[in-house]
């Protein structure tokens, strides 16, 4: 299993990467909404996030919290993928 700083990395360049038109100075603290995050960018992050760690959020996670940093995104990670 990934530590948290190796998972909020991770999570960082997958948005840079695929999800979100980020600023240079975007990292695990920045706020997902204010970079672009919305409701269709949540469900390609779900599936971006199926796919690389086959790990399936169920809905009492969608919260606005846990998607808020890419931070508060890697602790919840963890948590499911130590459940699993």
């Amino acid at each position: 299993m990934s530590d948290l700083p190796t998972l909020e990395k991770e999570l960082v360049l997958l948005m840079q990467e695929r999800l979100l038109e980020t600023t240079p100075d975007f990292s695990a603290s920045s706020n997902l909404y204010d970079a672009g995050l919305d409701s269709m960018a949540i469900m390609q992050l779900l599936l971006l996030l199926e796919e690389k760690y086959g790990v399936m959020l169920p809905d009492s996670d969608l919260s606005k919290e846990n998607f808020s940093t890419a931070h508060h995104l890697a602790i919840l990670l963890q948590k499911r993928l130590s459940d699993s």
